[in-house]
């Protein structure tokens, strides 16, 4: 949660969205205007605008999360629904019965099962608190909102990840794989 909530933080601090001195109250007043202005960018700019196309490719964790309904329970939703999405599509690779048995009943059933999956992996995202198999939702739901503001403040004191040499040590272990 701290990693996708500084994640998407600094990328609104940076562009001006948000003041970097706002409080938690002008936060949440600063984030519902951001969404206003992004559907109407989307709207617009879409209609008008290859480059704009490209640049809301691009932003798809950002469109994502406003989706979900921005803030902090948008940005648990965002990220339960990205692990359940993680979590079918390694059980795909690892569990895959053969395309003989997804297509059993032919291709129209094999499409209504994997839209049905979505919308239920969508729901259960949505009530995201139901989702963690945890003893405690409320330690749940404390633990999440403390790295979502843990997110926002290294955001906000411009808090920067190694993620280039992150990417370096991945590169390298990805071709050590190779070897």
């Amino acid at each position: 949660m701290a990693g996708l909530s500084w994640f998407l933080f600094a990328r609104m601090y940076n562009s001006g969205d948000v003041h970097r001195d706002a409080d938690r109250k002008a936060i949440k007043s600063q984030l519902q205007s951001v969404r206003t202005k992004f559907k109407a960018d989307k709207k617009v700019k879409v209609k008008d605008d290859t480059n704009a196309k490209a640049k809301l490719k691009s932003d798809i964790v950002f469109d994502k999360w406003m989706w979900f309904g921005r803030g902090f329970y948008g940005l648990a939703a965002l990220w339960t629904f990205v692990i359940i999405e993680i979590t079918d599509v390694f059980n795909f690779i690892f569990n895959n019965p053969g395309w003989t048995v997804l297509l059993a009943d032919g291709v129209v059933s094999l499409v209504f099962d994997v839209l049905a999956n979505q919308i239920a992996n969508l729901v259960s995202a949505f009530v995201w608190f139901s989702f963690w198999d945890v003893d405690s939702i409320w330690l749940l739901v404390l633990i999440a909102y403390a790295g979502y503001w843990l997110g926002i403040e290294a955001a906000r004191r411009e808090t920067e990840f190694p993620v280039a040499s992150w990417k370096e040590k991945l590169r390298e272990f990805l071709q050590s794989l190779k070897s």
